[in-house]
């Protein structure tokens, strides 16, 4: 990989419409670039961005970040109907930001990384 971020870096120290053989460049940079990001998982990152980009998310995280919360506490802290606070929670659970677990009839949640 490291070889890969060494040789794109070189190459974009040119820019595209300054290459003297600008189809060579450009499919160079294509497969240099396709290679690069082959490493990375952007679905999951677009996911945790996704996921950030609601303030209601964000309230979610922050209180969690004291402690485990049950739904109740979540939702009279947050001024949130269940059915709102549980839209909320799983787009935070799919991105990989918050663990739920059940104990008898209440779901308690807290940060993945807690």
């Amino acid at each position: 990989m490291d070889n890969v971020v060494g040789e794109l870096s070189e190459l974009l120290e040119t820019h595209y419409c300054d290459a003297e053989d600008a189809a060579e460049h450009g499919s160079r940079l294509k497969d240099l670039a396709d290679t690069f990001l082959r490493e990375f998982d952007l679905n999951a990152e677009a996911r945790v961005h996704g996921a950030l980009s609601d303030v209601n998310r964000l309230k979610i995280l922050k209180l969690l970040g004291f402690r485990e919360m049950c739904v109740c506490e979540l939702t009279a802290a947050l001024d949130m109907n269940q059915p709102n606070l549980s839209y909320h929670i799983k787009k935070l659970e799919n991105a990989g930001l918050v663990r739920s677990e059940k104990r008898g009839k209440w779901v308690y949640y807290s940060n993945h990384d807690s």
